[in-house]
């Protein structure tokens, strides 16, 4: 059966390995940068860490409602999510704390979060994104490093949502054009 952006979730509840592989070639390059911008200095977990994001999909899609968001939003939070648990890991000195156990326990240190709040968009990613425009970098800004809703840069941006979807749309195929399809 091919995959396709109609029936690959489906698929994914089925457990079709074929779907895992088209969530890799069409939302890996989204993973990898929200990994990357919060793993920063830990290049070294980053693998790791994709890995754990595609586990935790793998084994939760059950819990994807698309009503509620995209699925590039969720697995975007999930990759976020797994992120800040291998911060959390390194800088508790290789004691695993995960997100879940250190909101029940109230042990988190509140610096780290702020640490990771004011950080600033890698270098790499600025380079990648310089083969846009203007506008279209400040979009990709807003919905993957702001992760704001389109709701929320609509407003904002006083725009209609179709001309940002559609921005959107060119900008990831001038992406993919440029640096092939992560």
């Amino acid at each position: 059966m091919r995959i396709t952006e109609h029936n690959y979730l489906e698929q994914l509840n089925y457990g079709n390995e074929a779907a895992l592989e088209y969530v890799v070639k069409t939302y890996g390059g989204l993973v990898k940068s929200v990994v990357k911008r919060h793993l920063y200095n830990l290049q070294q977990y980053e693998e790791d860490c994709i890995n754990d994001v595609y586990f935790a999909v793998w084994t939760h899609i059950s819990n994807y409602c698309p009503e509620r968001n995209s699925f590039a939003n969720w697995i975007a939070g999930i990759a976020r999510l797994k992120s800040l648990d291998y911060v959390r890991k390194y800088l508790s000195g290789g004691k695993e704390v995960y997100l879940e156990e250190a909101v029940l326990n109230n042990i988190l240190t509140e610096n780290i979060d702020d640490e990771l709040s004011g950080q600033e968009i890698s270098k790499e990613m600025e380079q990648m994104l310089s083969c846009l425009k203007e506008e279209d970098r400040e979009l990709f800004y807003r919905l993957y490093v702001n992760e704001q809703t389109m709701d929320e840069i609509q407003e904002q941006m006083e725009t209609d949502k179709t001309v940002l979807y559609n921005r959107l749309s060119r900008a990831k195929k001038r992406l993919r054009k440029r640096y092939g399809r992560a």
